[in-house]
């Protein structure tokens, strides 16, 4: 009788570990759809801009979409170069002569201690002369002629800053595409909350008087890297946030080699340290990953030991809470795949949703092992 009530348990323990536990995973909070913070008494005006360091052939592949917009005001696109050696100023002169609304200015090359990636972008917004400034990067392009008329729908009276939507080109690597969508989910639906933490995109859009008044990146600027990451943490106050997941409003980013991936999350665990509410943020993650390793490690474990004592039935009973696990996975990866217009292959997602933990394990690691001078500019 004692054996049948443990066996009667451990199928109920397994098949609600089989239901909750997939609940409790980023792409289950997807951030709202179409909010507004007010109205919109008239069309926002835009000054879009993007620093270059030696990034000719970016501007040249990308640049002419961000210029030829279908938006009326038509948007000035300020381009600040970072001092390159290449041919980019030779491309924005000749980009210059066919699109007017092309502006372009530069960072000294004298500047010291500050990113200069922060300077250039501090320098862009006072050179801007509209009422809205969009921050991206020359390696990225607008999902379509309407990607400005999308982010401009959030961009209401209420709101002063919106956080877009990035991925990767189709061409990268599906795991990275996955991990973006992934963080995407967990950013923006917090920053939905009112909750902002981290933002991992390239399409934000500020009031320039609300970067003005706020000394822009002045508490930060000796961190070479986290402009994205202090800006919608510094600035991304509630009820004065919005999002913008809405497939016309993306912006696709040219797919990285694997060292720029790796620096850039390197680079991460070193910014995530001086925002705001890290702890609180991260230990939601956490929950999040600790359930989904110890639901596969209770099923893994009881199958093993129902096969070690010739437990058929409660063999199955832990094969069918592994199968039912893996379902409610998939069918939550492609809700939030539909969501953000993605095209992944939603049977792989349970594999890469185990691989971020102890990816993220490996990149604080190296980041622990790496010369901490080399995340602050000091020349």
């Amino acid at each position: 009788m004692q054996t049948d009530s443990v066996f009667i348990i451990t199928c109920i323990a397994l098949l609600l570990a089989a239901i909750a536990t997939p609940a409790c995973n980023a792409l289950v909070r997807l951030p709202a759809r179409h909010k507004r913070n007010g109205r919109q008494a008239t069309k926002p005006s835009f000054s879009i801009i993007m620093t270059a360091h030696n990034a000719a052939s970016e501007l040249e592949r990308n640049l002419p979409l961000f210029l030829s917009q279908d938006y009326d005001p038509t948007p000035e696109v300020i381009v600040v170069n970072e001092s390159s050696t290449d041919s980019t100023d030779d491309v924005l002169k000749r980009l210059r002569q066919t699109y007017p609304n092309l502006y372009t200015t530069f960072i000294p090359n004298s500047s010291h201690y500050i990113s200069r990636k922060k300077l250039a972008m501090t320098i862009g917004v006072k050179a801007a002369h509209n009422d809205w400034v969009i921050f991206t990067d020359t390696d990225c392009r607008p999902n379509g002629e309407g990607w400005l008329s999308a982010l401009a729908t959030h961009c209401t009276d209420g709101t002063d800053i919106v956080l877009g939507y990035t991925n990767y080109e189709k061409d990268a690597k599906r795991y990275y595409r996955f991990e973006r969508l992934l963080n995407a989910c967990h950013s923006l639906w917090l920053a939905g909350k009112g909750w902002t933490y981290s933002y991992n995109g390239h399409n934000l859009a500020i009031r320039r008087k609300a970067f003005i008044d706020g000394n822009g990146f002045l508490n930060n600027l000796k961190y070479l890297r986290g402009e994205y990451d202090f800006l919608a943490n510094d600035y991304a106050t509630p009820q004065k946030a919005d999002t913008a997941s809405e497939p016309e409003a993306h912006i696709i980013q040219d797919k990285p080699t694997p060292r720029q991936w790796r620096n850039r999350h390197i680079y991460y665990m070193e910014t995530r340290k001086h925002l705001h509410g890290s702890l609180r943020a991260r230990a939601l993650s956490c929950a999040d990953n600790i359930l989904l390793h110890g639901n596969y490690l209770f099923e893994a474990a009881t199958f093993a030991f129902a096969v070690s004592t010739n437990k058929l039935p409660l063999a199955c009973a832990a094969a069918i809470a592994f199968a039912l696990t893996l379902t409610l996975r998939t069918l939550i990866a492609k809700r939030a795949l539909r969501h953000f217009g993605e095209s992944l292959p939603p049977l792989l997602v349970p594999l890469m949703e185990v691989r971020v933990a102890w990816q993220n394990l490996a990149f604080i690691i190296r980041h622990k092992l790496a010369d901490k001078n080399d995340f602050i500019r000091n020349n």
